[in-house]
Protein backbone atom coordinates (compact mmCIF):
# COMPACT_ATOMS: atom_id res chain seq x y z
CA UNK A 1 0.00 0.00 0.00
CA UNK A 2 2.69 2.26 0.54
CA UNK A 3 4.44 1.84 -2.77
CA UNK A 4 0.42 2.58 -4.70
CA UNK A 5 0.62 5.97 -2.24
CA UNK A 6 -1.64 4.83 0.14
CA UNK A 7 -1.30 6.77 3.82
CA UNK A 8 -1.23 4.32 6.94
CA UNK A 9 -4.01 4.06 9.68
CA UNK A 10 -2.92 3.48 13.44
CA UNK A 11 -4.58 3.22 16.54
CA UNK A 12 -1.52 2.11 19.15
CA UNK A 13 1.71 2.98 19.90
CA UNK A 14 2.57 -0.38 18.27
CA UNK A 15 1.07 0.13 15.12
CA UNK A 16 2.66 3.79 14.27
CA UNK A 17 6.31 2.08 14.99
CA UNK A 18 5.03 -0.24 12.45
CA UNK A 19 4.20 1.17 9.74
CA UNK A 20 7.61 3.27 9.84
CA UNK A 21 9.55 -0.11 10.40
CA UNK A 22 7.71 -0.68 6.57
CA UNK A 23 8.64 2.30 5.60
CA UNK A 24 6.18 5.06 5.99
CA UNK A 25 7.25 8.58 6.39
CA UNK A 26 5.57 10.15 9.70
CA UNK A 27 3.63 12.29 7.62
CA UNK A 28 2.05 9.82 5.65
CA UNK A 29 0.74 8.32 8.78
CA UNK A 30 -3.01 8.71 10.48
CA UNK A 31 -2.82 8.14 14.20
CA UNK A 32 -5.91 7.54 15.48
CA UNK A 33 -7.38 6.08 18.70
CA UNK A 34 -7.86 6.73 22.26
CA UNK A 35 -4.25 4.95 23.64
CA UNK A 36 -2.18 7.38 22.20
CA UNK A 37 0.80 7.39 24.65
CA UNK A 38 2.34 10.80 25.78
CA UNK A 39 5.89 10.16 24.56
CA UNK A 40 4.25 9.06 20.55
CA UNK A 41 1.55 11.02 21.11
CA UNK A 42 4.33 14.20 21.02
CA UNK A 43 6.31 12.32 18.39
CA UNK A 44 3.73 12.34 15.87
CA UNK A 45 2.65 15.65 15.97
CA UNK A 46 6.07 16.98 16.01
CA UNK A 47 6.47 15.38 12.88
CA UNK A 48 3.90 15.84 11.23
CA UNK A 49 1.19 13.08 11.54
CA UNK A 50 -2.18 13.33 10.95
CA UNK A 51 -3.83 13.27 14.54
CA UNK A 52 -7.36 12.75 16.00
CA UNK A 53 -7.23 12.78 19.58
CA UNK A 54 -9.83 10.66 21.06
CA UNK A 55 -9.58 10.92 24.97
CA UNK A 56 -9.05 13.63 27.40
CA UNK A 57 -5.76 13.08 28.67
CA UNK A 58 -4.90 12.96 24.72
CA UNK A 59 -6.20 16.71 24.44
CA UNK A 60 -4.42 17.83 27.73
CA UNK A 61 -1.10 16.19 26.53
CA UNK A 62 -1.62 17.70 23.35
CA UNK A 63 -2.18 21.43 25.17
CA UNK A 64 0.72 20.63 27.02
CA UNK A 65 3.24 20.25 24.50
CA UNK A 66 1.74 23.76 22.63
CA UNK A 67 2.94 25.20 25.15
CA UNK A 68 6.69 24.22 25.15
CA UNK A 69 6.53 24.12 21.43
CA UNK A 70 5.82 28.02 20.91
CA UNK A 71 7.54 28.25 17.66
CA UNK A 72 5.92 25.41 16.11
CA UNK A 73 1.47 25.98 15.68
CA UNK A 74 0.26 22.17 15.69
CA UNK A 75 -2.56 21.12 14.65
CA UNK A 76 -4.88 18.24 15.51
CA UNK A 77 -8.08 16.49 14.75
CA UNK A 78 -10.90 15.41 17.43
CA UNK A 79 -12.65 12.64 17.04
CA UNK A 80 -16.67 12.80 17.54
CA UNK A 81 -18.59 10.92 19.37
CA UNK A 82 -22.36 11.02 17.82
CA UNK A 83 -25.94 9.27 18.20
CA UNK A 84 -25.99 7.22 15.18
CA UNK A 85 -29.38 5.66 16.14
CA UNK A 86 -30.86 9.19 15.94
CA UNK A 87 -30.07 10.03 13.08
CA UNK A 88 -29.91 6.57 11.22
CA UNK A 89 -32.35 3.78 12.82
CA UNK A 90 -31.59 0.41 13.08
CA UNK A 91 -28.25 0.79 12.11
CA UNK A 92 -26.24 0.68 15.34
CA UNK A 93 -24.12 -1.89 16.15
CA UNK A 94 -24.10 -1.52 19.78
CA UNK A 95 -27.89 -2.92 20.58
CA UNK A 96 -29.03 0.52 21.50
CA UNK A 97 -25.82 1.89 23.89
CA UNK A 98 -23.89 5.01 22.65
CA UNK A 99 -20.27 4.47 21.25
CA UNK A 100 -17.61 4.54 23.46
CA UNK A 101 -15.33 7.17 21.24
CA UNK A 102 -14.21 10.52 20.58
CA UNK A 103 -16.02 13.45 22.07
CA UNK A 104 -19.99 14.09 22.09
CA UNK A 105 -21.23 17.54 20.89
CA UNK A 106 -24.11 17.44 22.65
CA UNK A 107 -23.04 17.37 26.68
CA UNK A 108 -20.61 19.56 25.59
CA UNK A 109 -17.32 17.97 25.78
CA UNK A 110 -16.56 18.57 22.45
CA UNK A 111 -17.08 22.03 22.90
CA UNK A 112 -14.74 21.80 25.95
CA UNK A 113 -11.47 20.15 24.53
CA UNK A 114 -11.87 22.76 21.26
CA UNK A 115 -11.72 25.13 24.15
CA UNK A 116 -8.89 23.94 26.13
CA UNK A 117 -6.61 23.59 22.83
CA UNK A 118 -7.53 26.75 21.20
CA UNK A 119 -6.39 28.62 24.43
CA UNK A 120 -2.81 26.54 24.37
CA UNK A 121 -2.37 27.46 20.47
CA UNK A 122 -2.94 24.05 19.08
CA UNK A 123 -5.17 24.68 15.44
CA UNK A 124 -8.08 22.02 15.71
CA UNK A 125 -7.65 21.17 12.10
CA UNK A 126 -9.81 18.03 11.26
CA UNK A 127 -12.35 16.14 12.20
CA UNK A 128 -12.73 12.10 12.87
CA UNK A 129 -16.28 11.41 11.77
CA UNK A 130 -15.85 7.44 11.77
CA UNK A 131 -19.23 4.60 13.04
CA UNK A 132 -19.61 1.59 12.80
CA UNK A 133 -22.91 0.11 10.96
CA UNK A 134 -25.31 -2.70 10.39
CA UNK A 135 -25.87 -1.99 7.12
CA UNK A 136 -22.73 -0.21 5.57
CA UNK A 137 -25.30 1.97 3.79
CA UNK A 138 -25.14 5.06 2.10
CA UNK A 139 -27.45 6.79 4.34
CA UNK A 140 -24.80 6.19 7.20
CA UNK A 141 -22.30 8.14 5.19
CA UNK A 142 -24.50 11.12 4.35
CA UNK A 143 -25.66 11.74 7.80
CA UNK A 144 -22.16 11.50 9.11
CA UNK A 145 -20.80 13.98 6.40
CA UNK A 146 -24.07 16.32 7.25
CA UNK A 147 -23.43 16.37 10.84
CA UNK A 148 -19.82 17.65 10.04
CA UNK A 149 -21.25 19.96 8.16
CA UNK A 150 -23.47 21.27 11.17
CA UNK A 151 -20.24 21.00 13.15
CA UNK A 152 -18.36 22.81 11.21
CA UNK A 153 -20.93 26.05 10.96
CA UNK A 154 -21.41 25.65 14.80
CA UNK A 155 -17.86 26.15 16.01
CA UNK A 156 -16.57 28.15 13.20
CA UNK A 157 -13.92 25.42 11.84
CA UNK A 158 -11.29 25.48 8.93
CA UNK A 159 -10.83 21.91 8.41
CA UNK A 160 -7.57 20.59 7.02
CA UNK A 161 -9.17 17.15 6.78
CA UNK A 162 -12.54 15.12 7.68
CA UNK A 163 -11.81 11.57 8.70
CA UNK A 164 -14.97 10.02 7.79
CA UNK A 165 -13.72 6.59 8.98
CA UNK A 166 -13.96 3.29 6.88
CA UNK A 167 -16.51 0.27 7.32
CA UNK A 168 -17.36 0.46 3.85
CA UNK A 169 -18.62 -2.73 2.11
CA UNK A 170 -16.00 -4.64 0.00
CA UNK A 171 -18.40 -7.71 -1.90
CA UNK A 172 -18.22 -6.44 -5.44
CA UNK A 173 -21.88 -7.38 -6.14
CA UNK A 174 -25.07 -5.52 -5.25
CA UNK A 175 -23.15 -2.78 -2.99
CA UNK A 176 -22.53 0.55 -3.07
CA UNK A 177 -18.91 1.42 -5.09
CA UNK A 178 -16.25 3.87 -3.68
CA UNK A 179 -17.98 6.12 -6.29
CA UNK A 180 -20.94 6.41 -4.68
CA UNK A 181 -20.09 6.25 -0.99
CA UNK A 182 -17.54 9.44 -1.61
CA UNK A 183 -20.18 11.14 -3.69
CA UNK A 184 -22.44 10.71 -0.77
CA UNK A 185 -19.54 12.40 1.61
CA UNK A 186 -19.12 15.00 -1.08
CA UNK A 187 -22.94 16.49 -1.24
CA UNK A 188 -23.44 16.27 2.77
CA UNK A 189 -19.71 18.47 3.27
CA UNK A 190 -20.25 21.04 0.08
CA UNK A 191 -20.81 24.27 1.59
CA UNK A 192 -19.29 23.54 4.78
CA UNK A 193 -15.60 23.47 3.13
CA UNK A 194 -13.71 24.14 0.11
CA UNK A 195 -13.70 20.85 -1.44
CA UNK A 196 -10.52 21.67 -3.38
CA UNK A 197 -8.63 22.12 -0.07
CA UNK A 198 -10.08 20.44 2.61
CA UNK A 199 -8.74 16.68 2.33
CA UNK A 200 -11.73 13.95 2.57
CA UNK A 201 -9.63 10.92 4.59
CA UNK A 202 -11.15 7.73 3.88
CA UNK A 203 -10.51 4.24 5.75
CA UNK A 204 -11.28 1.03 3.24
CA UNK A 205 -8.70 -1.38 4.35
CA UNK A 206 -11.07 -3.93 5.66
CA UNK A 207 -13.17 -3.62 2.48
CA UNK A 208 -9.89 -3.59 -0.09
CA UNK A 209 -8.36 -7.19 1.98
CA UNK A 210 -11.60 -8.37 2.57
CA UNK A 211 -12.20 -9.67 -1.19
CA UNK A 212 -8.69 -10.94 -2.74
CA UNK A 213 -8.15 -12.89 0.16
CA UNK A 214 -9.34 -17.19 -0.22
CA UNK A 215 -8.75 -19.45 2.46
CA UNK A 216 -7.83 -22.96 1.49
CA UNK A 217 -9.30 -25.99 4.16
CA UNK A 218 -9.47 -30.04 3.97
CA UNK A 219 -11.77 -32.30 5.14
CA UNK A 220 -10.42 -34.48 8.14
CA UNK A 221 -13.25 -36.16 9.06
CA UNK A 222 -17.30 -36.99 8.50
CA UNK A 223 -19.58 -38.06 10.93
CA UNK A 224 -23.50 -38.60 10.77
CA UNK A 225 -25.13 -38.17 13.84
CA UNK A 226 -28.87 -38.24 14.31
CA UNK A 227 -30.25 -36.38 10.79
CA UNK A 228 -27.06 -34.06 10.89
CA UNK A 229 -23.81 -34.59 8.77
CA UNK A 230 -20.84 -32.81 10.79
CA UNK A 231 -17.72 -32.47 8.18
CA UNK A 232 -14.82 -31.57 10.32
CA UNK A 233 -12.18 -29.55 8.63
CA UNK A 234 -8.48 -28.48 9.62
CA UNK A 235 -9.55 -25.00 9.26
CA UNK A 236 -11.47 -23.04 12.31
CA UNK A 237 -13.90 -20.45 12.47
CA UNK A 238 -11.27 -18.45 14.52
CA UNK A 239 -9.68 -18.26 11.06
CA UNK A 240 -11.93 -16.63 8.97
CA UNK A 241 -14.61 -15.57 11.06
CA UNK A 242 -12.78 -14.57 14.48
CA UNK A 243 -15.46 -13.02 16.79
CA UNK A 244 -18.02 -15.07 15.57
CA UNK A 245 -20.43 -12.64 14.34
CA UNK A 246 -20.78 -12.99 10.51
CA UNK A 247 -24.33 -13.63 9.93
CA UNK A 248 -24.55 -13.95 5.78
CA UNK A 249 -22.92 -17.00 4.09
CA UNK A 250 -19.55 -17.76 3.44
CA UNK A 251 -18.94 -17.80 -0.76
CA UNK A 252 -17.51 -21.15 -1.29
CA UNK A 253 -16.19 -23.75 -3.51
CA UNK A 254 -16.28 -27.48 -2.97
CA UNK A 255 -13.50 -29.97 -4.72
CA UNK A 256 -14.88 -33.16 -3.64
CA UNK A 257 -14.52 -36.73 -5.02
CA UNK A 258 -18.55 -37.21 -5.32
CA UNK A 259 -20.86 -35.34 -7.15
CA UNK A 260 -23.95 -36.70 -5.24
CA UNK A 261 -25.72 -33.37 -3.91
CA UNK A 262 -26.37 -34.24 0.23
CA UNK A 263 -29.09 -32.18 1.32
CA UNK A 264 -26.98 -30.33 4.32
CA UNK A 265 -23.53 -30.20 5.65
CA UNK A 266 -22.10 -28.81 8.44
CA UNK A 267 -18.83 -27.31 8.37
CA UNK A 268 -16.64 -27.74 11.41
CA UNK A 269 -13.52 -26.47 12.64
CA UNK A 270 -10.50 -28.19 14.34
CA UNK A 271 -10.82 -26.45 18.14
CA UNK A 272 -12.44 -28.01 20.94
CA UNK A 273 -15.00 -25.71 21.22
CA UNK A 274 -18.71 -26.94 20.29
CA UNK A 275 -19.55 -24.02 18.23
CA UNK A 276 -16.72 -23.74 15.95
CA UNK A 277 -18.90 -24.41 13.08
CA UNK A 278 -18.25 -22.51 10.28
CA UNK A 279 -21.24 -22.69 7.64
CA UNK A 280 -23.96 -24.91 6.55
CA UNK A 281 -23.65 -26.41 3.14
CA UNK A 282 -26.96 -27.34 1.41
CA UNK A 283 -27.07 -29.01 -1.55
CA UNK A 284 -23.70 -29.57 -2.15
CA UNK A 285 -21.56 -31.98 -3.24
CA UNK A 286 -20.91 -35.24 -0.74
CA UNK A 287 -17.75 -34.55 1.56
CA UNK A 288 -15.09 -37.45 2.21
CA UNK A 289 -11.84 -37.32 4.56
CA UNK A 290 -8.89 -35.25 1.79
CA UNK A 291 -11.71 -33.20 0.05
CA UNK A 292 -11.05 -29.48 -0.15
CA UNK A 293 -13.29 -26.38 0.85
CA UNK A 294 -12.40 -22.86 -0.01
CA UNK A 295 -13.27 -19.91 1.61
CA UNK A 296 -13.69 -16.63 -0.74
CA UNK A 297 -13.47 -12.69 0.47
CA UNK A 298 -12.02 -13.65 4.35
CA UNK A 299 -9.55 -11.34 4.51
CA UNK A 300 -10.94 -8.52 6.72
CA UNK A 301 -9.75 -8.83 10.05
CA UNK A 302 -8.99 -12.26 10.20
CA UNK A 303 -5.29 -12.75 9.67
CA UNK A 304 -4.00 -9.98 12.13
CA UNK A 305 -7.10 -11.52 14.81
CA UNK A 306 -5.29 -15.24 14.17
CA UNK A 307 -4.01 -16.82 17.50
CA UNK A 308 -2.27 -19.53 18.74
CA UNK A 309 -5.64 -21.44 20.14
CA UNK A 310 -5.41 -24.84 19.33
CA UNK A 311 -3.45 -24.59 16.07
CA UNK A 312 -0.35 -21.74 15.39
CA UNK A 313 -1.17 -19.51 12.61
CA UNK A 314 -1.39 -20.72 9.09
CA UNK A 315 1.16 -19.48 6.01
CA UNK A 316 -0.21 -17.15 3.98
CA UNK A 317 0.28 -17.09 -0.30
CA UNK A 318 0.45 -14.62 -2.37
CA UNK A 319 -0.60 -16.09 -5.74
CA UNK A 320 0.37 -14.01 -8.96
CA UNK A 321 -1.43 -15.53 -12.07
CA UNK A 322 -0.29 -19.49 -11.54
CA UNK A 323 3.10 -18.73 -9.14
CA UNK A 324 2.59 -19.09 -5.12
CA UNK A 325 5.07 -16.66 -3.28
CA UNK A 326 5.04 -17.57 0.53
CA UNK A 327 4.73 -14.51 2.59
CA UNK A 328 4.16 -15.65 5.79
CA UNK A 329 5.40 -19.18 7.23
CA UNK A 330 3.25 -21.47 9.48
CA UNK A 331 3.39 -20.27 12.97
CA UNK A 332 5.51 -22.85 15.32
CA UNK A 333 6.04 -23.98 18.68
CA UNK A 334 9.53 -22.52 18.53
CA UNK A 335 7.60 -19.07 17.61
CA UNK A 336 5.46 -19.30 20.55
CA UNK A 337 7.72 -20.32 23.05
CA UNK A 338 10.84 -17.39 21.81
CA UNK A 339 8.63 -14.68 23.52
CA UNK A 340 8.23 -16.57 26.77
CA UNK A 341 10.28 -16.93 29.68
CA UNK A 342 10.53 -19.76 31.65
CA UNK A 343 10.43 -19.41 36.06
CA UNK A 344 13.29 -21.27 37.98
CA UNK A 345 10.56 -24.50 39.23
CA UNK A 346 12.11 -23.71 42.96
CA UNK A 347 11.35 -19.94 42.79
CA UNK A 348 8.96 -18.23 44.72
CA UNK A 349 6.28 -16.26 42.96
CA UNK A 350 4.59 -13.50 44.67
CA UNK A 351 0.78 -14.07 45.49
CA UNK A 352 -0.45 -11.83 43.04
CA UNK A 353 1.73 -12.04 40.22
CA UNK A 354 0.73 -15.93 40.93
CA UNK A 355 -3.02 -15.28 41.13
CA UNK A 356 -3.27 -12.72 38.09
CA UNK A 357 -1.13 -15.12 35.61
Amino acid sequence: MNTQGIWAEVVSDAEYQLALSVGYRPDRIVFNGPVKSRQRLRQALAHGSVVNLDSKREVRWAAEFAKEQTEQTLSVGLRVNWNLEDRCPGESTTSGQHSRFGFNAENGELGAAMSMLTAAGVRVAGLHMHRNSLTQSLGVYKASAELAAELISEFDLDLEWIDIGGGFFGSPAGTPTFDQYVSTIRRGLEGAVDIDRTQLIVEPGGSLIAVPVEFHSQVVDVKDVGDHRYVVTDASRTNIDPLFRRQREFDVRIDAASEEAIPEQVICGFTCMEDDRLTVLRDAPRLSEGDRIVFYRVGAYTMSYQSSFIEFPPAVFVRNDDSLKLVRRRGSVDDYLGGHTWLDATASVPAAVAAGS
